[in-house]
């Protein structure tokens, strides 16, 4: 079955096949044979693919894979393949941040009343023993920052919410 993912703004259209041996990652463009094993670590795998092994850990969540490799972590989205049919892409227009998992503040960079730019980095939060960092999805201000380092939230929380734009 194809998929669309989304990595920051890029979309990746994929599918999976299997040719007997290996696992064949396919996009519209490429073929890439590729195996994932476990690690024996939780969340640990080792990916295997051009030639190169790479370990890596992974965290599910149901709406984003966070992919921590090479010490940087990714977001991995999943685009709805009947929403976007439908006309719309699953994005909020209400400019939250919404946590895709449940977990752990570990900092905070800005308050509410803060000027922030687009990519600026607004939290760090911890899922699973991955830590990831939230970002400004555009210019503006700060609204509202409901969560102090050291909270736990749940999925779908509010972490973080920018006023809204004016007209």
């Amino acid at each position: 079955m194809r998929r669309i993912f989304q990595i920051a703004d890029n979309e990746a259209e994929c599918w999976l096949t299997h040719d007997g041996r290996s696992f064949i990652l396919n996009t519209p463009d490429n073929a890439l044979s590729c195996q994932l094993d476990p690690s024996g670590r939780p969340g640990g795998y080792v990916l295997k693919a051009r030639r190169g092994v790479h370990e890596l850990r992974l965290a599910v969540g149901p709406e984003a894979t966070f992919v921590h490799m090479n010490g940087r972590t990714f977001e991995v989205g999943r685009v709805d393949p009947a929403e976007r049919l439908a006309g719309r892409d699953g994005a909020t227009g209400d400019d939250r941040l919404l946590a895709p998992m449940p977990g752990v503040v570990v900092s905070v960079a800005v308050k509410p009343g803060d000027v922030v730019t687009e990519g600026q980095p607004l939290l760090v939060i911890e899922s699973m023993k991955l830590e990831t960092t939230l970002t400004a999805p555009r210019d503006g201000v700060i609204a509202e920052m409901p969560f102090a380092e050291g909270d736990s939230f749940g999925l779908k929380d509010v972490l973080a919410q920018l006023a809204p734009e004016e007209e």
